[in-house]
């Protein structure tokens, strides 16, 4: 019983090992917050491509301009929102989206204010970098929301 006793603490005593039990942790750790933050930056990459979509869109439903309304005095705005819609619409279905990570890609909404300016919202659902293969598998992403406007004059 004695020479067990001595034999586990002459193995506590020795610290041969619990450096690679220490880099191994510490290497995990540094991975995941690689992970984390590739996963955050290719969300944000996605968000701003559908930021780029909505400013398309709004710039190209403030140049759908109704020759008619144009030169009528007291009418407001020459942009109808209808015909605002779909030149919005149309933008979208020819702009070239570059990703295969985020899809639903719809116009939330299109407004079109007295002064001309008109906003547009879009939505999409995303899915991030290295976690991907996970949230599609599960049927889980992260939805984005995004508000282009732009003016005619």
């Amino acid at each position: 019983m004695r020479s067990l006793l001595r034999t586990l603490r002459d193995r506590g005593r020795d610290a041969r090992g619990s450096m690679t039990i220490l880099t191994t942790g510490v290497l995990v750790v540094i991975l995941m917050v690689i992970a984390v933050g590739t996963a955050i930056t290719g969300v944000q990459l996605e968000r701003n491509g559908l930021q780029h979509a909505a400013d398309s869109a709004s710039l190209a439903a403030a140049q759908a301009v109704d020759p008619s309304r144009l030169y009528t005095a007291g009418e407001g705005t020459a942009i109808r929102t209808s015909s605002a819609r779909a030149a919005a619409e149309a933008q979208l279905r020819d702009y070239p989206h570059q990703t295969t990570r985020t899809e639903g890609i719809a116009l939330s909404s299109l407004t079109v204010d007295p002064d001309g300016t008109v906003h547009v919202v879009l939505t999409a659902r995303t899915h991030p970098p290295l976690a991907g293969w996970f949230t599609r598998g599960t049927g889980t992403a992260i939805p984005l929301t995004v508000e282009g406007e732009a003016r005619a004059r």
